[in-house]
C-alpha cells in the first residue's frame, strides 16, 4: 500500500483528503504544520507528499528543498488557492510532479497520483521487484583518470569542514559531487539545501537565503524561515554563485566571518553552523576584484577549489553514464527490463561532444528511452537531430566550426544554414544583452529562457560580456 503525507494548515482539509485518498486505497497521515511533516518524514517513507505552497512560517520552496534532503525519492505535489504561474515553472523545474489549484477535485488529484512514475521505498529489495526496479544511487562517478582524480580530492576534503568551491562547465554534475562531500562529512545527517543562486532576484535574494520577520517588506505577511536557517548543521549549496548580487555577497561575507545571521527587517542575531559549497561554471578567481564578485568572499569561499571536467573529457565514462540513465529511465518508465542503445545509436552518443554534458545526455536518453522496438532496444533514429548531425557535419563544441572538409553533396547548403541559424542567434542575443546593459538575468526574461540556458548559450557561441 503506497503512503502519503497531507500537509495543509487547514484541518478540515487534511481530514476531507484523509478520508478520500483512504477510500482509495492510500495509507494516509496528515500535518498541519512543514517542522512537524519534516519530524514525520525522518521516521517514515511516503510515496507522496501532498502540500499546500503557502504554509505558516515556511514557505514551499524551502519546504521543498526540506523535503528533499530528508526523502529524495518522495514526490511531491503542490496545491495553492492563489496560483502564481512562476512559482509553479519554478518548482516543476525544480521537480516537483505536480501543482494543483484549489479548491481541489479529489477525482483529479487521485488522477495525478495514479499517473505519477510510482517512487520506491527505500526498504524495497531487489526480490520484491525486477531488477530494473532496484533504487539506484542518485549519481555515478565514473573510472576515467580525471574522474578518480575528482573522487581522490573528494575523499580529503569530504571529512573536513573547509569550504569548497566546484568549479565546472554547465551540467557537468557539480551538485551530485556536492552532495558526495556532504555525506562524507560528519554533517551526513544533517540538512543539505542546495540553493540555485541564478534564480534568486535581488530584491529578495536576502530574504531567500536569511529569512525575513513579518512586516519586513510589502507582502512580508508572515515570518520567513531562510536556507542558512534550513541547513543549520548542515551542508548548504550555493549553485552559480557568481549570480549573487554585491549586498547578498556582503551578507554572505559576514555570515561566513562571524558565523551569525539576522533575518531581513531583524536584528536578532542567529548563531549558524553550517558549511558552504559553491559552484560556478565561470572562473571565480578572475571574475573576483574588478568584475563583479568580492574578492574577500573569494578567498573565504575558496579553502578549497574543485574542478569538475566536463563529459567529453571523460572518456569511457560515458557508457556508463548511459548505462545509469537507461536505468533510470525504466525505473520511471515503470518498464520491466531495461533497454539498451543500437551500435550505431552509441556511435552517435560516443562521438557527440556533449556541450550540455551529464544533463544533456541524460535528457537524450529520458527522450529516446521512449522510442523502444520490439528487440527492447533504443535505434539511432530515436535521438535528437542535432546528435545526429554533429556526427556527419564535424559539428565542434561552439557549434559554429566545421571540420569535415570534405562534405557530400547536398550538406555544403545544410551546413550553411545551420551556420545562419547559429549566427542569428547570436546575434539577437547580443542585441538583446545590449538593450538591457547586459544584465544577465533580464536579458533571458527578454528572450523567455531560462538563465542557465542563456549562459550556456554565451558559452556555446563565444559570446563574453
Amino acid at each position: 500500500m503506497e503512503s502519503i503525507l497531507v500537509v495543509d494548515n487547514q484541518v478540515s482539509v487534511c481530514n476531507l483528503l484523509k478520508k478520500y485518498l483512504t477510500n482509495n486505497g492510500y495509507s494516509v497521515d496528515t500535518s498541519t504544520q512543514a517542522t512537524h511533516a519534516l519530524q514525520l518524514m525522518k521516521g517514515n517513507f511516503y510515496h507522496f507528499v501532498i502540500s499546500d505552497y503557502r504554509l505558516p512560517k515556511m514557505d514551499g520552496n524551502v519546504f521543498f528543498h526540506m523535503i528533499k534532503s530528508i526523502s529524495p525519492r518522495s514526490k511531491v505535489i503542490f496545491t495553492s488557492s492563489q496560483v502564481n504561474l512562476r512559482n509553479v515553472v519554478n518548482m516543476i523545474r525544480e521537480g516537483a510532479s505536480s501543482y494543483l489549484a484549489k479548491p481541489l477535485n479529489p477525482d483529479e488529484l487521485v488522477e495525478v497520483l495514479k499517473q505519477s512514475p510510482r517512487p520506491v521505498s527505500p526498504s524495497s529489495t531487489p526480490e520484491e521487484k525486477s531488477v530494473p526496479n532496484k533504487i539506484l544511487p542518485d549519481y555515478v562517478m565514473g573510472k576515467s583518470k580525471k574522474a578518480g582524480e575528482v573522487q581522490y580530492k573528494v575523499s580529503k576534503v569530504g571529512p573536513t569542514n573547509y569550504s569548497v568551491i566546484l568549479e565546472g562547465e554547465t551540467g557537468t554534475g557539480k551538485e551530485s559531487y556536492a552532495r558526495l562531500i556532504h555525506h562524507s562529512s560528519a554533517r551526513k545527517d544533517k540538512p543539505f539545501v542546495a540553493v540555485d543562486c541564478g534564480c534568486l532576484s535581488r530584491e529578495l535574494a536576502g530574504s531567500e537565503l536569511f529569512g525575513h520577520e513579518k512586516g519586513a517588506f510589502t507582502g512580508a505577511v508572515t515570518q520567513k524561515t531562510g536556507f542558512f536557517e534550513m541547513a543549520n548543521g548542515g551542508t548548504i549549496f550555493l549553485d552559480e554563485i557568481a549570480n549573487l548580487g554585491s549586498e547578498i555577497q556582503m551578507a554572505l561575507l559576514r555570515a561566513l566571518q562571524e558565523k551569525v545571521i539576522r533575518k531581513v527587517g531583524g536584528t536578532k542575531e542567529i548563531p549558524i553552523d553550517v558549511r558552504i559549497i559553491a559552484a560556478t561554471n565561470e572562473n571565480l578567481y578572475s571574475k573576483s576584484g574588478t568584475s563583479g564578485f568580492r574578492e574577500d568572499l573569494y578567498y573565504r569561499l575558496s579553502e578549497f577549489v574543485l574542478k569538475v571536467p566536463p563529459l567529453r573529457e571523460r572518456g569511457n565514462d560515458i557508457y556508463q553514464f548511459i548505462d545509469f540513465f537507461l536505468k533510470k529511465t525504466a525505473l520511471e518508465l515503470d518498464k520491466q527490463n531495461v533497454p539498451q542503445f543500437t551500435d550505431e545509436a552509441l556511435t552517435y552518443l560516443r562521438e557527440y561532444p556533449w556541450p550540455g554534458n551529464i544533463r544533456e545526455l541524460k535528457n537524450a536518453i529520458r527522450r529516446a528511452s521512449l522510442f523502444i522496438n520490439d528487440k527492447n532496444l533504443v535505434p539511432a533514429s530515436a535521438l535528437p537531430e542535432m546528435i545526429k548531425a554533429s556526427q556527419h557535419r564535424g559539428i565542434s563544441i561552439s557549434g559554429l566550426s566545421n571540420t569535415n572538409t570534405g562534405p557530400k553533396h547536398g550538406e555544403h547548403q545544410e551546413k550553411d544554414l545551420k551556420s545562419v541559424a547559429l549566427m542569428a542567434e547570436s546575434e539577437k542575443i547580443k542585441e538583446v544583452l545590449e538593450d538591457v546593459k547586459y544584465n544577465k538575468t533580464k536579458a533571458a526574461q527578454k528572450l523567455n529562457i531560462h538563465r542557465k540556458t542563456l549562459y550556456s548559450k554565451l558559452k556555446a557561441l563565444n559570446i563574453t560580456y
